[in-house]
């Protein structure tokens, strides 16, 4: 398992009572945004709307609304950045970051965290 779903659906309920979530664009979502013809900046604002659990394959899904552009697309939490000062925002990061971990580990068999200390 990827995610422990209780800690998922605890941080589900605490996104739901913080909305709109400011957040920022990764290098992850700018790409696939421009895969599907919408023009994305590293500095474009966008929110999280609303949240869901796409399963354990998907993890937290967000859709976000692409100010400016008037658009929503639906996102995993891991392709977007919420700032630390945001009230949940470090708990937010604590997710991607676990998730990515446990996705590398799963895809690769490597550890990321030990790849930077070797580094």
């Amino acid at each position: 398992m990827i995610d422990n779903y209780e800690e998922a659906m605890a941080l589900i309920k605490k996104m739901e009572a913080h909305l709109p979530i400011p957040a920022q664009p990764t290098k992850s979502f700018i790409h696939g945004m421009r895969e599907n013809g919408i023009k994305v900046k590293s500095t474009q604002k966008i929110q999280i709307e609303s949240v869901l659990y796409l399963g354990d394959d998907g993890g937290i899904g967000c859709a976000v609304g692409i100010l400016q552009k008037g658009k929503v697309v639906i996102t995993s939490l891991t392709h977007i950045r919420v700032k630390s000062s945001h009230p949940i925002g470090k708990e937010i990061r604590k997710y991607q970051n676990d998730r990515i971990e446990k996705l590398a580990f799963k895809t690769y068999g490597v550890s990321i965290r030990s790849l930077k200390t070797a580094v």
